[in-house]
């Protein structure tokens, strides 16, 4: 499967599991996604990642867009293992500037992982971060999740 451009310069690059039948109760007869954006500007900014098994999904579908090594920015908004599990692969791949997390965020990923070499960013509720020509705005969603 290849990236889908959601809109200029921003594409889709996450990861189908076909197989997943069941999510925290919740039937999943025709699996689920873990998504992961590729947003390209003068900042090349990688938005989540995807569970570990799907690592070789994300990074092919962003090989087919850039070399994975120009991405500049992490922003990571769900920590949980099926949406950061490959997420030591990418950083050690991409070695990116920055890795930006919520406060919860950060302290959630240094539980799973216990890397505090990371270049982590604490990003606050209602500060922005400017790509070049577009700007991420970020505010707190806790629990926001699907269904």
């Amino acid at each position: 499967m290849k990236p889908i451009e959601l809109a200029k310069n921003i594409y889709w690059v996450g990861a189908v599991d076909w197989d997943i039948r069941d999510f925290h109760g919740y039937s999943t007869n025709r699996g689920t996604t873990y998504n992961a954006y590729l947003i390209i500007d003068e900042k090349i900014t990688l938005i989540d990642t995807v569970k570990k098994a799907f690592h070789g999904d994300l990074m092919h579908r962003i090989h087919n867009i850039i070399d994975p090594k120009k991405i500049d920015y992490i922003v990571v908004n769900h920590v949980e293992m099926d949406h950061s599990g490959s997420l030591p692969q990418v950083i050690e791949e991409v070695r990116p500037e920055k890795i930006f997390c919520s406060k919860m965020g950060h302290g959630a990923l240094l539980r799973h992982f216990h890397r505090e070499d990371w270049p982590y960013h604490v990003i606050s509720p209602g500060e922005e971060l400017s790509l070049g020509t577009r700007t991420l705005n970020f505010m707190e969603t806790r629990m926001l999740h699907w269904p």
